[in-house]
């Protein structure tokens, strides 16, 4: 039984916890802070991770009794190392973030960086995207507030960050470059494999905006387009978030319905409509993307075209179309012009052109109207005097510079 007791590594590690409370009682926080370690190297060996965790972290409590920075920091990255063994990324980045601070604290700056970039790794792992955020641009203050030229753990922190968050674009052989100068404890190597090919993954993937149609460089106000979003991937994965941007001259007529099913490649339609003259903008256009093996946030292209005024359309009318009446007579006709064109008709021409036999009594043989809104209709009257007899007529032409020229025609019988 004794022999049992010299190898059994959990009653060892027992027995230092006894001495480790025995030197806190007698204010002995140095001599405690030993024991706590050896007895959480005891638990870990004797496959007790939470008690080797719980060891490190009372270890590294008591080590700060004498503002021992670099020892607590020391003994939190332990209780990192086994979080990560145990794949719990988000407590690991929690302890590394920790141990961080205390480097700092001991003016071991280079070090403060590494295990600070862990951290991001670790959060970048457990999907906390805000988190590494926040983690990278406090790493990059310590860096330069410490004078740190070089980190490869940070370089590879930043990329990843890069690439998985902030949708950048990174050539492959930069990935593979800062993996390579990663110097990497055992514990770290699982981390590193799975971020790193996460994020090939990622650099594999692809979301584009394409037109649906013919691509055309110049769009009429007004007229809807289709545009197709589209992702792919060597990997099935699932859009968990996404997010639309469009210039403020293009609206939405039918947004893509995007829905979280799983796949390597998926489309989806999208309608718009450009509704002001200018110049016209969709996308950049944000999915987050979700699979097994990676969490990715990927931005589109964006696709600019011009946009020209939406064009009127006039529609004219002419009453009576035949009428008859007596030389010297006068006659009036009705003429009724509506705009059933998305856009304004401006600066509109109205010629009237007689036959010999007839005059205008009131009035020119032009008539300007200077704007009709879309939608709108204008009405006015055009008098005419018969002053020979026969068969006459009067054509009526409308032009302007956003529509076609129309024309109406009306026959007078003249006696």
């Amino acid at each position: 039984m004794f022999d049992f007791l010299r190898r059994d590594p959990i009653s060892k590690a027992k027995k230092h916890v006894e001495k480790a409370l025995t030197e806190v009682e007698e204010d002995y926080p140095d001599y405690a802070s030993e024991e706590f370690e050896k007895a959480a190297d005891f638990f870990f060996e004797g496959g007790r991770s939470d008690m080797a965790i719980k060891y490190f972290r009372e270890a590294a409590y008591y080590a700060l009794v004498h503002d021992d920075h670099v020892r607590s920091a020391r003994l939190k990255s332990r209780a990192a190392e086994i979080l990560l063994m145990d794949a719990k990324f988000k407590e690991a980045g929690n302890m590394y973030a920790e141990s961080s601070d205390h480097l700092f604290r001991g003016k071991k700056n280079k070090e403060s960086v590494r295990a600070l970039s862990l951290s991001v790794l670790c959060n970048l792992a457990a999907r906390n995207f805000d988190t590494a955020v926040n983690l990278t641009k406090k790493t990059e203050k310590r860096a330069t507030a410490g004078s740190v030229q070089s980190e490869s753990m940070y370089e590879l922190a930043r990329i990843c960050v890069g690439v998985l968050v902030e949708g950048y674009d990174v050539e492959l052989k930069t990935l593979e470059d800062a993996v390579s100068s990663v110097k990497t404890k055992q514990a770290e190597k699982a981390l590193i494999v799975f971020l790193t090919k996460s994020v090939r993954y990622a650099m594999e993937t692809e979301v584009v905006i394409e037109w649906a149609g013919k691509e055309k460089e110049n769009i009429n106000a007004k007229q809807p387009i289709e545009f197709e979003l589209r992702y792919n991937s060597p990997i099935p994965v699932r859009p968990v978030d996404y997010r639309f941007s469009l210039s403020n001259s293009v609206a939405f007529v039918r947004e893509p319905e995007i829905k979280p099913r799983a796949a390597t490649d998926e489309s989806w339609l999208m309608i718009v409509k450009p509704v002001l003259s200018g110049k016209g903008t969709v996308g950049p256009f944000y999915l987050t993307l979700e699979g097994n093996e990676m969490l990715v946030y990927k931005h589109s292209n964006k696709i600019d075209f011009e946009i020209s005024r939406a064009p009127a359309q006039l529609e004219m009318e002419l009453t009576p179309q035949r009428i008859s009446c007596d030389v010297g007579d006068e006659i009036v006709f009705d003429v009724s012009l509506t705009n059933r064109g998305e856009g304004a008709a401006e600066n509109v021409c109205v010629n009237m052109d007689l036959s010999d036999g007839l005059e205008i009594s009131l009035g020119g043989n032009e008539k300007n109207i200077q704007f009709i809104g879309s939608g709108e209709r204008m009405l006015f009257q055009v008098y005419v005097r018969g002053v020979s007899s026969g068969d006459q007529m009067i054509l009526i032409r409308v032009n302007c510079t956003e529509s076609e020229e129309i024309t109406k025609a009306a026959q007078v019988a003249v006696g």
